[in-house]
C-alpha cells in the first residue's frame, strides 16, 4: 500500500506542471491581446540599466509575439517600469506577459522563476569621441578624460578593459546624466561612455551637433539582450523563441513585409515553410500553419526591424554590428525550419 502511494504522489508530481504549460497563450488569446513589459528607465534614476534607446525596437518585438499567437491585427498592451527588478516582478506575478529585452547575464539567467530565449540584440559598453578629436579606436583614449555615470558597469567594465590593454584609464564621474552630457558636450573629456544603445540615443539628443560625434567600433563588453518569460510555460518559451528564429530566417531568405504577402513560386523549403505553404510550422508550437508569414507581414523581418527603430533607417545610425546575419560578419543565426 505504501508503495501504491509513493508511486501515486510521483505522478501526480509529474502530470502537474504539464497541465499549466501554455497558460501565457491561453490568457493572451482570452484577452485578446499581449502585455508587454519595457524597461523605460532614464540612467539618471537607475544606475542599473545603461541601455537607451530600445523602447521602439521591444514594441516590435512584442507585436510579433502577439501576431504569433493572435495573428494579423493583434494587440499589444505597452507597460512600463523603472528598472529590470520591477518588471521582473511583474512579469513573476502574471502582470505581464514577456520582457522583450533583458541582459542575459549571469544575474538575470539565474532569477528564479525566469528564463532568457536566444539573444535578440547584441549590446555592450562603447565609446563616442568628437570627429575633430580624430581617434578612431577605443586605445586612443589612453590617459585622457573620460565621461561616465559613477558606480555603473560602464564605469567598472571600461577600468577593466583599459587595465587589461596596459592603458592609462581617467574616469570623469557623473552621478547625473545630464550633468555628464553637458560636460562632454563642452569639451571638458574627450570621451563619452556608456552602453552602445544608449550612446547612440545621447547623441541624437545633441540635435544639430549630433554630426560632431561618432561611436567607435571597439567592444568593450558583452551584454546580449533576450526576451524573458516565466520558466513555467514552456509553451510560451518555444513560441518565443521561434519567433525570433523566424524574423532573422525571414532576412536571410530575403523575405520582407512587402514581399511576404506578393505571389511566391520559390521552390526553396524553408521559403515555403516561411509563407505558411507547409503545415510544418505550426502544429508543434499550436498556432495556425501561416503564423511566420502573418508575423513576417506586420513587423517585417529582423534586419528592417533593427533598421527601422535603431539603424541606418532611424535617427541614431547605429551599425548593425554584431546584429548583423552570420554571414555577414554578425552573430544572428536562426536555427534550421525543419
Amino acid at each position: 500500500m505504501h508503495l501504491r502511494k509513493t508511486s501515486l504522489l510521483l505522478l501526480l508530481l509529474t502530470v502537474v506542471p504539464v497541465a499549466h504549460a501554455g497558460t501565457t497563450v491561453d490568457s493572451i488569446r482570452k484577452a485578446q491581446q499581449l502585455i508587454c513589459g519595457i524597461d523605460q528607465s532614464e540612467a539618471e534614476f537607475s544606475t542599473t540599466d545603461d541601455h537607451g534607446a530600445r523602447v521602439a525596437f521591444d514594441q516590435d518585438l512584442c507585436k510579433a509575439a502577439a501576431t504569433a499567437v493572435l495573428g494579423p491585427n493583434a494587440k499589444v498592451v505597452i507597460k512600463g517600469y523603472p528598472d529590470d527588478q520591477t518588471s521582473l516582478a511583474a512579469l513573476r506575478s502574471g502582470e505581464i506577459d514577456l520582457i522583450p529585452s533583458l541582459s542575459a547575464d549571469l544575474s538575470h539567467t539565474t532569477e528564479s522563476g525566469i528564463s532568457l530565449t536566444r539573444p535578440v540584440l547584441y549590446d555592450g559598453v562603447a565609446l563616442m569621441v568628437p570627429i575633430t578629436s580624430g581617434i578612431e579606436k577605443a586605445t586612443d583614449l589612453s590617459g585622457k578624460k573620460i565621461c561616465v555615470l559613477a558606480e555603473t558597469e560602464a564605469e567598472v567594465t571600461l577600468r577593466a578593459w583599459f587595465e587589461s590593454h596596459h592603458l592609462t584609464f581617467i574616469p570623469f564621474p557623473f552621478q547625473e546624466e545630464g550633468e555628464m552630457e553637458a560636460a562632454y558636450v563642452t569639451n571638458n573629456c574627450t570621451g563619452l561612455a556608456a552602453d552602445l544603445t544608449r550612446l547612440a540615443e545621447t547623441r541624437e539628443s545633441f540635435g544639430p551637433l549630433a554630426k560632431n560625434y561618432a561611436l567607435l567600433p571597439d567592444n568593450i563588453s558583452k551584454d546580449p539582450l533576450a526576451v524573458a518569460y516565466r520558466t513555467s510555460d514552456e509553451q510560451w518559451g518555444k513560441i518565443l523563441t521561434w519567433t525570433i528564429n523566424i524574423l532573422i530566417q525571414a532576412e536571410e531568405s530575403g523575405i520582407t513585409a512587402s514581399t511576404a504577402q506578393s505571389p511566391n513560386t520559390s521552390r526553396n523549403p524553408t521559403t515555403q515553410r516561411l509563407l505558411g505553404k507547409t503545415r510544418e510550422l505550426g502544429r508543434p508550437l499550436g498556432l495556425d500553419d501561416d503564423w511566420a508569414a502573418n508575423v513576417i507581414l506586420a513587423v517585417g523581418n529582423y534586419g528592417e526591424i533593427f533598421n527601422r527603430n535603431l539603424g541606418t533607417d532611424s535617427p541614431l545610425k547605429l551599425p548593425r554590428g554584431l546584429n548583423a546575419l552570420w554571414n555577414q560578419g554578425g552573430l544572428m543565426y536562426a536555427l534550421p525550419l525543419k
